[in-house]
């Protein structure tokens, strides 16, 4: 069967669901069996461009263009036992809400979503924006939820104590309720930001590595690894410093991500604006916007890469040792070949040099 509409992204369970968001707002769960929807979520007040659910399949993270991330839990097993009461005609519309609200968490990008994974261990949460960062989320340890709980609650009360003192309390002002309030867990003390990768083009895409899914191991390790793809065809593999085994952030003294490695095309960035051909034919220069690269013609392995204007035309000067490239700022700019470097640039038009 077909879904209606543009999904933005996809999860598939083991279990026979799947969770899909799309551009019309919706998140919905499908059951593969029944071939069917089971569930839809209609509380997005714009388009949902990701989602990601735990590992565990406890959490759905759904983004937006807003800066919150919205949370849900998922309890795969009330379906299973719906459709065991939906077969004796006991089910009812309310038991098949198997996504139930959870809260939202604030994120740092003002752009809208684009991917959201879970690292394999479950412990971490990756968002990539439409803006130059992926930030990372860490999911806290149950005896920091504890903690921060215990604070909400001691803050909560002085509260109210500081109120009574001034009679600005009403008896009977639902003290039973905010009370219940403040000892539920919600997704923003499960989830807190944690650290933020600025990366030196637009990411499109990330991944993790799944060799490091045992927590143990990638807290003794010192970092988890983030590959990110970007939008000028280049792969970028990053560590993150995470926390040994029992220990906080705070107590591990963590450093920022770093790049560890990093893979790029040998071509261009964009589409060549303009080819010469040095007078021994054993160099080929080719030019296009900010990169000017010169290539083996017999190998084709690219021998030197420099950086240049907005480039309209090239050409080898006699020697074969210097190139001059013309741009569309109406400028000439000479290259020395050998040492890779610009000796000069010549204001030489004022429209585009051809």
């Amino acid at each position: 069967s077909t879904v209606a509409g543009a999904a933005s992204a996809l999860h598939a369970s083991s279990a026979g669901y799947i969770v899909s968001s799309s551009k019309d707002t919706l998140v919905k769960l499908w059951d593969l069996r029944g071939r069917h929807c089971v569930q839809t979520l209609v509380t997005h007040r714009s388009e949902v461009w990701g989602l990601a659910v735990s590992p565990d399949g406890r959490l759905l993270v759904t983004g937006t263009s807003d800066m919150n991330l919205h949370v849900w839990t998922l309890d795969m097993a009330k379906l299973d036992s719906v459709a065991d009461d939906d077969s004796k005609g006991e089910a009812s519309a309310k038991n098949w809400e198997a996504i139930s609200e959870y809260g939202s968490i604030q994120r740092a990008s003002r752009d809208r979503v684009v991917e959201l994974r879970f690292h394999p261990s479950g412990l971490y949460l990756a968002c990539l924006s439409a803006d130059k960062q992926v930030e990372v989320f860490r999911s806290r340890q149950h005896a920091e939820i504890k903690k921060k709980m215990a604070r909400r609650q001691k803050r909560h009360r002085e509260k109210r104590g500081k109120d009574k003192a001034d009679g600005s309390d009403h008896e009977g002002s639902g003290d039973d309720d905010d009370e219940a309030e403040t000892a539920a867990i919600t997704a923003a003390d499960e989830l807190t930001s944690f650290k933020v990768i600025r990366t030196s083009a637009k990411p499109v895409s990330l991944d993790f590595n799944p060799a490091e899914a045992d927590a143990t191991a990638l807290g003794r390790q010192g970092g988890m690894h983030i590959l990110v793809a970007q939008n000028n065809n280049s792969l970028h593999m990053w560590s993150v410093p995470v926390p040994p085994p029992g220990k906080t952030t705070k107590q591990a003294n963590l450093g920022e991500p770093s790049l560890v490695s990093s893979v790029e095309m040998l071509g261009h960035r964009s589409e060549p604006r303009a080819l010469a051909m040095s007078s021994d034919n054993e160099l080929v220069a080719s030019a296009a916007n900010k990169s000017l690269r010169v290539w083996n013609a017999q190998t084709g392995s690219c021998v030197r890469t420099l950086e240049c204007g907005t480039a309209i035309c090239a050409a080898f000067l006699p020697g074969d040792q210097y190139i001059v490239v013309g741009t569309k700022e109406g400028n000439l700019e000479l290259y020395d070949i050998p040492a890779a470097t610009l000796v000069e640039t010549f204001d030489a038009h004022e429209g585009t040099a051809c």
